[in-house]
């Protein structure tokens, strides 16, 4: 039951998200809107694949490659995101945090591909890497800017890659299916997080 809500939950928020960004792009015709709209899209249809999927197959594996298209995709559009809110000066900008956060991301990495697929996990790594890079560079570099109020999305994304990280590594190993999980937990927050990304774009675009 605490799996199903969890799953239920996440894609209603997702679902949700899709509908009012895709309502600010069609208001506004400004393009991080139509791009969030398919991050929330691909979310929610990977999520609604998977929770179908271990409604309806009862010994499920830990992986379904339908509902991973789906969230590698919306990583994807996160990352289009990322760049579509930033500028020259931003992408140009360097700090040492940004490496320390990369390496924190390469050594997750190595232990998920320690003890799962090597592609999938070098894929997941990649996507993640990157994430991480340009939120943490995006996020110090706003900061630095009077005014600027685009730190709140890199904080919100930064968040993001966080919690999902911590989401799997909790699932190594699989504890129970009953609310003293840790995992639902950390998937509670991450659908916070989730939705926490809609206004911090809207914070990000209309300036």
């Amino acid at each position: 039951m605490i799996e199903i809500i969890d799953n239920l939950s996440q894609v209603l928020v997702a679902m949700l998200g899709c509908t009012i960004s895709g309502v600010f792009y069609y208001k506004s015709r400004k393009q991080p809107f139509f791009v969030l709209t398919c991050f929330y899209g691909c979310f929610m249809l990977a999520g609604l694949y998977w929770m179908l999927y271990t409604i309806l197959v009862t010994d499920a594996p830990p992986m379904f490659y339908v509902s991973d298209i789906g969230w590698l995709s919306s990583y994807l559009f996160l990352y289009l995101l990322l760049y579509s809110i930033s500028d020259k000066e931003e992408r140009a900008f360097r700090c040492s945090r940004m490496y320390v956060a990369s390496a924190v991301i390469v050594f997750f990495t190595l232990y998920y591909i320690s003890i799962g697929s090597l592609i999938y996990n070098i894929i997941i790594g990649g996507i993640m890497l990157t994430l991480t890079w340009c939120s943490v560079r995006g996020f110090i570099y706003q900061k630095k800017q009077p005014g600027s109020n685009k730190w709140q999305f890199h904080l919100a994304v930064i968040v993001f890659v966080a919690l999902e990280n911590c989401l799997w590594l909790s699932s190594y190993p699989w504890v129970s299916d009953t609310w003293t999980n840790p995992y639902f937990w950390i998937d509670f927050m991450l659908t916070t997080s989730i939705f926490l990304i809609l206004p911090s774009v809207r914070k990000a675009v209309e300036v």
